[in-house]
């Protein structure tokens, strides 16, 4: 028997993830404002193909999308004041109430279902996610829902299977990959400042677009997502102005 890696092989199945995955995106994405603006102008400016290791991290998502909703692709793109949102998939919401001794549930309206796939540990708190919560808040607000359901795949569970003490790696909790599902309820007043942070963000976004000139830091980053700075290919360009 004779195994040899096949390159030419492997570079087809890349690209055939990127043609069917990957289109040209055109005019304002809600996913251009929840993150560094400079970065998102940047990006689009230089048009570059993305990497083979930013396609199989891309593709674990949408295997996953694809196994959890049982569809092969995203929800109708809405546009509302000039941006624009996509959903993953629509939840029908379950309403539990108290009847004699049992819960009722009343099937409500669909409302957006976004599926994440993340190598975060699962004891990471959803809230530490500000751009998860805003992104959120965006489908909410097209489609007129204050409640929302996010799942969160988490490839290394809570990662004591690998980083923890050795009498800890084979208990049944600290397996992985593991699920969880939220529901998130919204006030209306909420979606509607986060909506208009996202029209602020929108002009801000079209202005580096339309004369090169890139933001601030403190304009740019949103607040709590420094981290995005860490491995960031643009961090010369950018903090050269």
């Amino acid at each position: 028997m004779n195994i040899t890696e096949d390159l030419v092989f492997r570079a087809e199945l890349l690209k055939r993830i990127a043609d069917r995955e990957f289109s040209e995106r055109t005019g304002v994405h809600q996913s251009d404002l929840v993150y560094c603006l400079n970065k998102q102008a940047l990006r689009r400016k230089a048009g570059e193909q993305s990497t083979d290791m930013e396609i199989l991290i891309f593709s674990l998502g949408w295997a996953t999308q694809r196994w959890l909703t049982g569809q092969d692709q995203d929800e109708p793109e809405k546009e509302v004041d000039g941006i624009k949102v996509t959903c993953d998939a629509l939840a029908a919401d379950a309403i539990a109430e108290e009847g004699d001794g049992y819960a009722i549930y009343d099937i409500g309206k669909a409302v957006p279902w976004e599926l994440k796939c993340t190598f975060q540990s699962s004891s990471k708190a959803i809230e530490e996610n500000p751009h998860w919560v805003r992104q959120l808040m965006a489908q909410c607000y097209v489609q007129r829902s204050l409640v929302a359901y996010l799942s969160r795949l988490e490839l290394m569970g809570n990662w004591k299977s690998i980083f923890g003490k050795k009498e800890e790696k084979q208990l049944p909790e600290n397996e992985k990959p593991t699920l969880h599902a939220y529901k998130l309820t919204f006030t209306q007043d909420e979606l509607d400042r986060n909506w208009a942070w996202l029209r602020e963000r929108k002009e801000l976004y079209l202005r580096i677009i339309e004369t090169g000139e890139l933001l601030p830091k403190a304009i740019a980053l949103p607040s709590g997502q420094d981290w995005e700075c860490l491995y960031c290919k643009f961090t010369a360009e950018c903090e050269g102005g």
